[in-house]
Parts: C-alpha cells; structure tokens; sequence
C-alpha cells in the first residue's frame, strides 16, 4: 500500500467519525424517540464509509472515556474534504447538547452495564442500529433494544407507568426541549379510551409512594404534562395532591377542548336531584364548578355543597359555565298559580328566589321603605293577621316562619286544646275556635300541627269526629279564594270537593 492511498483512508477514517458522531450523539440516544424527532439516518453517507473504521470510538472517544470529547475534531474531516480529494465541508461540533427528556448518559449507561454485561459498553450498534441490519445503519437509538434490554414490553409510550422514570426526567426539568417539540409527543394507547376524560385519566395519574404513603403524580404523566394541561379543566387543581405534584411550565401545549359533560347531567331530573348528588363525599362538582357557577341559580344563603367549592381566581380554570335554567313546574301559567307551591316549599324556592323578587310583584312600591313591613309591626302582627289586612301565606309559610318566631320567643301552647294553656285568657275558646281558624287559620298554624285538628275533627276515624268544615261547605270556592288554607291539612292532593 503506497503512502498515498494510506493517506487516504486516514482521511475517510476522520470522515466515517465525524459521521457516526453527528448520528448517534446528537440528542443523545433515546431523544428521537421521546420527542417524535425524525430519524436522522441517511443524512450522512454511514454506508460509504463502512469499512473506513472498525470501532466507532475512534471518532467518538467520550463515549467510553471519560474526560474525551465526544465529537471529533473538525479538522479531521477537513483533511479528506478539502476540495481537492473530495468535496470541502464546513461543520463544526454543537455548542451544548440537544435538548432532551432524558436520564440517559452514556457514562452512566457503562456503569450500569460493567455490573451486568460489560459487551455492552463497547457494542455501539446493540442500541444504535436494527437487529440483523449492517453494522453502520446507524439511528439515533432502535427504542426497541433499549424496552427489550430493560425487559419492557409493548409500544414505547405504552410502558408501564413507574418505568418512564427509569429513562425520562420530567418534562419541567428537561428544559431544552421547544413547545413544539413537547406538543409532538406520541399519545399512549391509554389516551383513546372513551372514559379516559371524565375520568379514567384521574386514575392513572395517581400515584402513591409506597413507603410515605404520601398522593403524587404517576411517573409517565409527569414526563409529558405540566400543571398548565390539569388548570385548563380543572378549577380545583390546587388543592389536588396529584395535580399539584406537577410544576408549571409555559412550554405545556394547553389543548383547546370543551369540558366534557358527565352522562348524569343528561338525566331529566338532574335539575331537580343534582342537589342530594353534591352532597355526597364522592362527588366530583369540585372538579369543573367554582361556586361563582352555582351562584348563577343559587342565591341568598347557599348551602354546604356550594360553600365548599373553591372561588374563581388566578391558576384555576374557568370551570362549568351555568346558564340559569327555570325548573319544569315554572310553566307559563305559573306566574298566576305559584303560591300554594311556594308555601308548601318555601326552601325550595329560597334557592333560587330573594325576598326582593318577590316584592316586586307583591309590593310594587316597595322601593320608599327598605323593608316590607313597616316599624313596629311585630308588635300588632297578632291582629293584623287575623283581620287578614294582607294576606300572610303569601309571603310566609305558618307551620314553618311563624311557628319557628314563636317557639324561639316563648309563645306557644304549653299542653293540648281543652287542658290548660295559651287559650285560657279566653273562657269557652275550644267552643268559638273554628270561627278564628277560618278567618286566619295562619294564627293557628303558628303554634299548631294537623295533629292538634284531628284529635277532635277526623272524618276517618278517632276523636269526635267534628267534621272541619260544617254544612254547606263549597271547597271549590275555599280552594279559588285561599288554597293556603286547605293545604294545612291536605297538603298538595286538595281534593276538588268535599
């Protein structure tokens, strides 16, 4: 072999490590698969320099040797590529190594392999080219011979969760990465299922440590999310353990969907139900209602469900938005016939009514005087009521309002009608008393229950059979001018006549 053609294969030998170097180092190993980056094989001819080196550390003599550099010196690759015996080139080594998600390193990676299999160390192609291709097809890592080393099965992002870890940092600390580059990441088979939204993805993200016992988050999330996907749905993220076990990173791609709507709010009665629903220590509202929404149809004092639920604010998502949806029985004849609903469930309404709507209808003037009834008024309420100057029921529920203001005052009846008590000022009242229930039978019903009546008046059996409402009863007409006053006993079922 002359010196000239041994100077020649010297200079392919720097050409074939420059070559080797910029396909397996750039990004080191495993970063083709985490970010969905392109194979780079094919952008430098390995296969023409094929049998220039046989050992790639001849190039890249830091993957074995710590203190080496990793690439080699350009200089080399000018020696063959400079313009006269093959084409110039310019290249030159990256100034920092290519952005990653990865632990991998390859002095590390020695380490691990000198415990168990030290061939490992020096046979570059084991994880940088395919089983049976030649020896320089050369990618960036085969993901396969890195799962089938590890004893993994199954498709790259479809590990088991805790073995992400083994490879991957997670994705706030891996900040070489772009936004794009994180918004190309391969989705896990998991991703598709139809529950995985409302609920199956809570699942798989919690994780607990199994000597604290302390909630975080499942490792194969945290490799690709940051808190910033969980706050775009969930309003509670900050006080989720397993949410807030991620950090935020702006670089998190936050996906442009609507909140998915559980299938229970379909149902016909969720309107009317939703409320038991809340209630329950396994309710899930805290994850897409703020309070703010339910204020949109609960007014006044809210209940417990709704206190409970976290205020909209800074780092939380918008949650639910409720549109304030009038419930079934508000037909458009309602407006004329609503008073008996309301006084037999005053609570009902007082979820979504204040005592000013009502007054506005029920007091049109009411605007001059900040309160319905003027000063003084507890004082003659007594004969104002009995004289019916308004009427009461419209406003006031008497088995409930008023009986709850007496007992807390002291008013009530100590025994039952004919022993002694509340009546005694009034010699024979038991005798004249259906005169005063029928003019403002709400007096009576501040103190008394149904119970009370049919000691004396039951038309099915007991007392002494006092039939209430005495000869010549119209109940058609008692019903259209005061239903109040059937309800007391009858409650909604108010038979037509009697």
């Amino acid at each position: 072999m002359s010196p000239a053609h041994g100077a020649v294969q010297v200079r392919h030998a720097w050409v074939l490590g420059l070559a080797l170097a910029v396909a397996v180092l750039a990004g080191d190993a495993l970063v083709a698969a985490s970010v969905g980056s392109r194979s780079r094989q094919g952008s430098f001819p390995h296969e023409k320099h094929a049998g220039l080196f046989p050992l790639c550390t001849a190039c890249h003599a830091g993957v074995v040797e710590p203190g080496r550099p990793m690439w080699p010196d350009p200089s080399g690759c000018a020696s063959c590529h400079d313009g006269v015996v093959k084409a110039r080139i310019e290249w030159e080594p990256p100034a920092r190594p290519r952005g990653s998600n990865l632990r991998f390193t390859h002095e590390a990676h020695n380490r691990a392999a000198a415990l168990t299999d030290s061939a490992l160390i020096r046979n570059c192609s084991r994880c940088h080219t395919e089983s049976g291709a030649p020896r320089m097809a050369v990618q960036h890592a085969v993901v396969g011979q890195c799962l089938d080393c590890h004893g993994l099965d199954g498709p790259h992002v479809d590990v088991p969760s805790p073995a992400c870890a083994t490879c991957h940092v997670p994705l706030t600390q891996a900040l070489g990465l772009s936004r794009q580059e994180i918004g190309n990441f391969p989705r896990p088979r998991s991703h598709e299922a139809p529950d995985f939204r409302l609920g199956a993805h809570g699942k798989l993200a919690r994780a607990v440590n199994p000597t604290s016992g302390r909630v975080g988050i499942a490792a194969s999330c945290a490799t690709c999310h940051a808190r910033n996907l969980c706050i775009a749905c969930h309003v509670n993220a900050s006080e989720s353990p397993v949410i807030s076990a991620l950090e935020l990173d702006d670089r998190s791609p936050v996906f442009a969907l609507s909140q998915p709507v559980p299938v229970s709010h379909a149902r016909p009665d969720f309107l009317r139900t939703h409320g038991r629903e809340a209630q329950r220590e396994a309710a899930s509202c805290a994850t897409c209602h703020t309070r703010e929404s339910c204020t949109t149809c609960h007014v006044g004092v809210p209940p417990r469900a709704v206190v409970t639920l976290a205020t909209a604010g800074p780092n939380r998502a918008a949650g639910a938005q409720v549109t304030r949806t009038p419930p079934p029985s508000h037909t458009p004849d309602f407006r004329e016939n609503h008073s008996a609903e309301a006084n037999a469930r005053p609570r009902a309404c007082e979820i979504c009514h204040v005592r000013s709507m009502c007054l506005d209808c029920h007091r049109p003037d009411v605007a001059p005087q900040s309160r319905y009834h003027r000063s003084g008024f507890v004082t003659r309420h007594p004969s104002a009521a009995y004289a019916r100057e308004a009427n009461c029921s419209d406003c006031h529920n008497g088995a409930q309002f008023c009986q709850s203001c007496h007992q807390q005052t002291g008013v009530v009846a100590a025994r039952r009608i004919g022993v002694t008590g509340y009546h005694d000022a009034f010699r024979g009242f038991s005798l004249g008393h259906g005169q005063a229930a029928r003019q403002s039978l709400e007096s009576c019903a501040s103190c008394h229950a149904e119970r009370d009546c049919v000691v004396c008046h039951s038309a099915v059996g007991g007392g002494f059979r006092f039939n209430p409402h005495g000869p010549g009863f119209n109940a058609a007409r008692v019903r259209s001018k005061n239903p109040s006053v059937c309800i007391a006993c009858h409650g909604r079922a108010i038979p037509d006549s009697r």
